[in-house]
């Protein structure tokens, strides 16, 4: 089913502030790998481009860390 975005923010900011929520639930635990960023913009229909800002803002909001080649792994 696909998610529904508002026009109150930004949609890569829906889709960070949805997956912080996520992780720090525990979905993936820490140490894990985040599923590519393809695999997310197929799951949320949005454009690859989006959902790399929106690990961009994970980053930066310390929750999870980007490993040069491998991929993006929660810090929480």
């Amino acid at each position: 089913m696909p998610q529904r975005w508002n026009d109150s923010s930004p949609i890569y900011q829906q889709l960070a502030d949805r997956l912080a929520v996520q992780l720090l639930d525990g979905d993936p635990p820490e140490g894990q790998a985040l599923p590519s960023v393809r695999n997310l913009a197929s799951h949320y229909l949005i454009n690859p481009l989006t959902v790399g800002r929106a690990l961009q803002a994970l980053v930066e909001q310390d929750l999870v860390e980007a490993r040069r080649g491998l991929g993006m792994y929660v810090k929480v």
